[in-house]
């Protein structure tokens, strides 16, 4: 799924977003269903398909999942279709590689973040066990960076959602420098 990347798309994300918060000025309270719709107009205003390349950037045998672009364009209604298109560069990896490594920043993940998105969690990892690829049979590690100071808190939302197999998987790279393997409890 590697083409011509549009070197501008940040520059037309955020000039959508920017004129989305100018009609609806942002909310202090009750900021979810805004977000979900400010990342609508988004995707109604930008072709997904150019986008996605900057969410799961490949490389090598390591997908990059930039939360930066993600958090700006997640909604539900384009889950699928998000989850669909990771699946799509997993395969193209485990064609080349035969295994695959995923690396997360989780700079700026806030808690309502996590559970704003957790569906799209669910999404990835129920898709991800009904379509018999195996996919999951080929990862090696989720190298997590940057995670909130509540990993803690994290680890127990995403865990029990994954898929047991991948459990013991989690490294993650701590601001201070610590690394820590997760251990599934």
């Amino acid at each position: 799924m590697s083409g011509e990347h549009d070197p501008n798309i940040m520059n037309r994300i955020n000039a959508v977003k920017k004129e989305y918060y100018e009609e609806k000025p942002k909310n202090l309270l009750f900021k979810k269903q805004q977000k979900f719709d400010c990342a609508d107009s988004v995707t109604k205003n930008i072709d997904i398909n150019t986008i996605l390349p900057f969410i799961f950037k490949a490389d090598g045998d390591i997908i990059f999942f930039n939360y930066n672009v993600f958090k700006i364009i997640a909604s539900p209604a384009v889950y699928l279709t998000m989850a669909n298109y990771l699946f799509t560069v997993t395969e193209q990896i485990i064609g080349t590689y035969s295994c695959y490594n995923l690396n997360v920043d989780l700079t700026g993940l806030t808690m309502s973040a996590i559970e704003r998105y957790r569906e799209f969690l669910v999404i990835v990892s129920g898709e991800g066990l009904r379509n018999g690829k195996g996919l999951l049979r080929h990862l090696k590690f989720i190298h997590v960076h940057n995670p909130p100071s509540f990993v803690e808190y994290l680890c127990s939302i995403v865990i029990p959602i994954v898929d047991p197999s991948i459990k013991d998987r989690f490294v993650i790279y701590f601001k201070n420098g610590n690394i820590v393997k997760y251990e599934a409890k």
